[in-house]
């Protein structure tokens, strides 16, 4: 039975995508499932340390190396941040890629991307309900079969995955008005895009209604890949850390390039990564153009 329609698999500490086009090595080395992995994240990162004023480049945590991973780092950060009092929560998973073609990430689209997140919300329920306070039974449903909006309601526990705008009347529902002493309420993978000119919530007393239910969560953990200007770059924060932005960098290393408390927004992105050097961000468009031409042709090379 397909995961979408049950609500469960088991659990496969699949490795994390990176770039597309760099998959092939690794998945040959570690076939987990179908999934593949960045060859650049196989090496080993710097451990974990304190954030330091002196030092602004100090990561708080590591980047996580496989989907397991990244469940049990955004677990840690829930865990903190309902201690702290924090009962909205919303959390960005990065994605073990499952099932890619040569032309597309999810040839499944959003329900293939259901069945790669099950397993890594399974491990942060489970773990979720480990804490005496928020023990209870939980009943698990499909929202949305064409969005693929998934949910887990219980007295203590309401997890959605991939809420969309016209199921945020349902959360807000179960998650209840009490949002500083009530249950917890995550908010997982949401698939709205914030500050756009036209609202994904629309107009009038459905977009207040929306945007006041949405402002009491913290984003608790948040892990992201992008690629600007021909740099990969992940976005880390995980609750009570600082948002952290890493350069993924040759040879299986990457490298914490600034940290800030509030969420970098893509213009603040450009802007750091043209005052590193060496970055592609920082070369004319000569350079980036040559250093694009060596990393597709060094892609093709990996995927023979």
């Amino acid at each position: 039975m397909h995961a979408f329609d049950r609500l469960h698999v088991n659990t496969v500490a699949s490795p994390l995508v990176a770039h597309r086009n760099r998959l092939r090595a690794f998945s040959n080395a570690r076939p987990h499932g179908g999934s593949s992995c960045c060859a650049r994240y196989r090496a080993q990162l710097t451990a974990k340390s304190a954030q330091t004023d002196t030092d602004y480049r100090q990561p708080s945590y590591p980047i996580p190396q496989n989907a397991e991973q990244v469940a049990q780092q955004a677990l840690a950060a829930c865990q903190r941040a309902w201690t702290a009092g924090v009962r909205r929560q919303q959390l960005e998973l990065l994605l073990p890629l499952i099932g890619a073609s040569d032309i597309d990430d999810w040839p499944g689209g959003i329900r293939q991307q259901f069945k790669a997140v099950l397993p890594m919300v399974e491990d942060i329920i489970r773990g979720l309900k480990g804490v005496a306070e928020l023990q209870g039974p939980l009943q698990a449903s499909i929202w949305d079969q064409g969005d693929a909006v998934g949910a887990w309601i219980g007295d203590k526990i309401v997890a959605v995955v991939f809420p969309t705008p016209e199921t945020l009347p349902q959360a807000t529902e179960a998650a209840g008005v009490d949002a500083e002493h009530g249950k917890l309420a995550l908010l997982i993978n949401p698939q709205w895009q914030a500050g756009q000119v036209i609202s994904d919530f629309g107009f009038g007393a459905k977009r207040r209604d929306c945007e006041q239910f949405l402002t009491a969560f913290q984003d608790v953990y948040y892990l992201k890949q992008q690629r600007i200007s021909g740099d990969e770059i992940l976005v880390l924060r995980s609750y009570p850390g600082p948002w952290q932005v890493h350069l993924v960098k040759p040879r299986g290393l990457d490298e914490c390039i600034h940290t800030q408390e509030a969420k970098p927004s893509y213009r603040e992105l450009e802007a750091i990564l043209k005052g590193i050097e060496g970055s592609s961000s920082s070369q004319t468009w000569a350079q980036r153009l040559r250093s694009e031409f060596a990393f597709n042709k060094d892609s093709l090379n990996r995927g023979k």
